[in-house]
């Protein structure tokens, strides 16, 4: 029995399927980790974007259990389920000349077993196909079963129904079956699929598979409520989709890529937050690492004019890696890049000593770097060649032009063009990243005002983020450097959590987003805040949009609230809740959301500096191809402007690197690592399934007794007004700092003079014991002092934001004497800037306007 197989490119070892890579060979060592039996393996993709075929030698075993187990194998260690299992006799693949050591002869044996597998030259014993119902076919019958169908919905033995160009209900539900590894008749259809392991990078490979069908469903709706009679409910009413894999959008005009371009909101926020004169700026959205190589760790050398040849390739192919960003907010891809070269540092002739030093001086200069990206400065690349045969290659990217998978397409292009040269055989570039959002924008119009009024209608409850325990307040640091701490969870802990997120009915990334919560709320002075969620918003809206290098983040900001006590699993489903209705709203932006929240504040605070970002699905880093050529992965580090802590989670040797990258000046001594380890025990404490139970203490013994004692209200009621003591110490102290601000240091007796000229003011106007004054100034020293003085005269003040309205005040005093200080005018009191409403009483039946906004 043969079977025809479409001709087409075949790159290496890189298999993309749904809109994300995967390395053969890594799936092959999946394979053979299954079936212990298993000779050789081979893992192909025999039409380009279409399903992985899986080949593998065995003999004895039964040929339905054994696909299934292996389909199961790659399910559950690469979220990618295989179109089809071939088991063939054991040799049967020697005869296309077995894989050699080499990557050539690696890469040209499995060119010959797809020759052999297309000309029909393999002697298939059983084949194993996901088709619609699970059925499969055997080599031995030439049987080719037809597709049955189920009808009105995914759970209907109704007649077949079809809504979009070639989907059916009953084609979705097998669609996801294959994904998630398992029988079509084992999912309920109006049962949540996360219980069966589907999370949003399988949810974003269903929507890409299906567009490309012609099939218009977003995102957004599927992760909403990802139940299969709801997304068939949508699937009926959406109209189809423009057909997919043309070598342009489906609609809008042509797009002059040489032209520039506006900046996405994650960009903008990015290019804004690395000037200096941003808090915590100063320094670009910037990500460092390092390979180590040489016969020591089973790496050849590298050539220096190879390497330099490869790199000028890869940045000839990706246009945004040529891109400068322009000073009216706009980036534009350059004809040519502004690389410089590879600069080499020949350490091998230098002592131990020199080398430890150079290595470090390096580390410490690149790691930190802001690339020149005004020039196009946004990639670099390194190379030290170091005694015995060594060497350290260092890479920068500025993260303005490359998110995670972006960063992998960098490397795996690279990886290629250094082995093949220029000629390597590389999926087509038709289009880039300037024609991407065009389209993107004309489709998601509509969405966007409907998700603006949803976000505004939020706004006024949104808290703000995490009040963590300070050393300086962010504006006074003056240089932004970060420090990382982290962590590998072994494959078996890792498998251990992921079992108990599905027995929970809910996703691996939300168990630890939401851990890392409950560490952050052990620690803030506040227990209701915002977490900022980076989402990896790229639409495989046609192939080639698979393999373009830019950054496709949106952001999304999550609202944490701890302030009653439940069980973690309450608390987990909560947040995934959340997750899902802020998806399903996320065409505008979260960056435009937290600007809009920021504009709503009275003081210059980032609304959301505490992230958390999960590459969880998108397979290690860096592949093992990378690594065998260029050296093993070593040290890195990110960075990203205006951000306290970033927890990011990427996976690694099939368990998952947790990292914490944050700035170290900005927290007391240990803090970090306190919360690091107790953020290490809350995981462990989760592996024990105890979900049910509120979690463990988190905080150290030493730091609680600290905070009961700061806490404990048992003591003596003092009886006198505390601003009492302010006066006091001004008194006799007047030369201690009381405030510091941004750009000076006020006094004890410095602010109780301004205090008291303010209440000179105040009693000019009449205003005493048992009035309220409201205070309108930002948070600054002159609001400070304000607050003073009105206490000095007795009154009351109340407390209001700039743009609240001064006729707001009556309807809040009652019949009381109210008076105002706002930042309108000049005062003639110090260096308070205010302006003095005169003092009146508010008439019995003549209510404010804006009354009601102030009770």
């Amino acid at each position: 029995m043969s079977y025809r197989y479409h001709e087409v490119n075949f790159s290496d070892y890189a298999i993309e399927l749904h809109g994300v890579q995967y390395d053969a060979r890594e799936i092959e060592a999946s394979v053979r980790e299954c079936v212990a039996a298993a000779g050789n393996v081979c893992a192909i993709q025999p039409e380009y974007g279409g399903e992985l075929t899986l080949i593998l030698e065995t003999a004895g075993a039964s040929g339905p259990e054994l696909a299934r187990r292996v389909m199961g194998a790659v399910v559950d260690r690469h979220g990618l389920a295989p179109g089809t299992v071939c088991l063939v006799p054991g040799g049967e693949l020697d005869g296309s000349g077995p894989p050699a050591d080499t990557s050539d002869g690696a890469v040209s044996w499995r060119h010959e077993v797809l020759r052999r597998l297309r000309a029909g030259e393999l002697t298939v014993a059983y084949r194993h196909e996901a088709r619609p119902g699970g059925r499969s076919a055997s080599s031995s019958t030439g049987d080719s079963p037809s597709a049955v169908v189920a009808g009105g919905g995914p759970g209907s033995d109704a007649s077949p129904t079809q809504a979009g160009p070639g989907l059916t209900a009953e084609a979705m539900r097998t669609d996801v079956a294959r994904l998630l590894g398992v029988e079509p008749a084992d999912i309920d259809p109006d049962v949540d699929l996360v219980e069966f392991g589907l999370d949003s990078l399988r949810t974003m490979q269903l929507v890409n598979q299906w567009r490309r069908g012609g099939t218009e469903l977003t995102f957004a709706e599927l992760v909403e409520r990802p139940v299969l009679n709801r997304w068939w409910e949508l699937l009926a009413a959406a109209g189809p989709a423009a057909e997919s894999g043309s070598a342009e959008p489906a609609d809008g005009d042509p797009v002059d890529e040489t032209e520039p371009f506006p900046l996405t909101p994650v960009q903008h926020a990015y290019w804004i937050g690395r000037r200096d004169d941003q808090v915590l700026g100063g320094v670009g959205c910037h990500f460092y690492v390092e390979f180590d190589g040489g016969a020591a760790v089973g790496t050849g050398p590298v050539d220096p004019d190879r390497l330099a040849e490869a790199v000028r390739a890869l940045l000839r192919r990706h246009g945004l890696l040529r891109a400068r960003f322009l000073d009216d907010g706009t980036q534009q891809i350059q004809r040519e890049p502004a690389w410089l070269g590879l600069l080499v540092h020949d350490l091998r002739t230098a002592g131990a000593a020199e080398v430890d030093a150079a290595l470090a001086a390096e580390r410490d200069q690149l790691a930190h770097r802001r690339l020149a990206v005004e020039l196009g400065e946004v990639f670099d690349l390194r190379l030290s060649l170091l005694p015995g045969g060594r060497h350290r290659l260092h890479l920068n990217f500025d993260l303005l032009v490359a998110d995670v998978l972006s960063i992998q397409i960098i490397l795996a292009d690279l990886t290629r063009l250094y082995r093949a040269g220029p000629q390597a055989d590389l999926p087509p570039l038709p289009y880039g990243f300037p024609t991407y959002l065009a389209h993107q924008e004309s489709r998601r119009r509509p969405a966007r005002e409907r998700d603006r009024e949803y976000w505004r209608k939020r706004l006024p409850d949104l808290p703000d983020g995490p009040q963590l325990p300070l050393a300086v307040e962010p504006a006074l640091v003056e240089t932004t450097r970060f420090q990382r701490r982290d962590h590998l969870l072994d494959p078996a802990a890792r498998g251990r959590l992921e079992q108990l997120a599905r027995q929970h009915g809910v996703t691996l990334p939300m168990v630890l987003a939401t851990a890392y919560a409950e560490v952050l709320g052990a620690w803030s002075a506040e227990q209701r805040f915002l977490l900022n969620l980076p989402l990896f918003d790229r639409e495989v809206v046609d192939p080639h949009v698979a393999w373009i290098v830019a950054d496709f983040t949106n952001l999304l900001p999550i609202e944490v609230d701890l302030r009653e006590s439940s069980s973690f699993r309450q608390r987990v489903r909560g947040l995934q809740e959340q997750l899902r209705a802020g998806i399903g709203h996320s065409s505008y932006t979260g960056v435009e959301v937290l600007r809009d929240l920021a504009r709503t504040r009275t003081d210059d605070r980032i609304p959301a500096p505490v992230v958390f970002t999960s590459a969880i699905g998108m397979g290690d880093l860096v592949g093992e191809d990378v690594q065998r050529t260029f050296g093993r992965l070593g040290w890195m580090l990110s960075q990203t402007p205006q951000a306290w802590l970033d927890h990011q989670v990427t996976e690694r040797d099939g368990g998952l690197y947790l990292v914490w990258d944050a700035v170290a000046e900005l927290f007391p001594p240990g803090v970090l690592d306190d919360m690091f380890a107790g953020y290490l025990r809350l995981l462990d404490w989760l592996a024990r399934d105890e979900w049910d139970g509120p979690v463990p203490a988190l905080l150290p013994a030493a730091q609680s007794a600290v905070r009961d004692t700061a806490n404990a209200t048992d003591g003596r009621v003092p009886d006198r007004p505390l601003h009492v003591d302010f006066f006091d110490r001004a008194t006799t102290d007047p030369g201690r700092a009381a405030l510091i601000a941004a750009d000076h240091v006020v006094s004890y007796g410095e602010l109780a003079d301004r205090a008291l000229r303010i209440a000179a003011a105040l009693r000019d106007r009449g205003i005493g014991r048992g009035d309220v004054v409201g205070v309108t100034l930002p948070k600054s020293p002159e609001q400070i002092a304000a607050v003073f003085g009105v206490l000095a005269v007795g009154a009351a003040y109340l407390p209001a934001g700039p743009e609240q309205p001064p006729a707001a005040g009556p309807g809040c005093c009652g019949g009381r004497r109210y008076g105002w200080c706002s930042p309108t005018a000049t005062s003639p009191v110090g260096r308070t800037r205010s302006s003095w409403c005169r003092s009146r009483r508010r008439r019995p039946g003549n209510p404010s306007p804006a009354a009601s906004r102030c009770r």
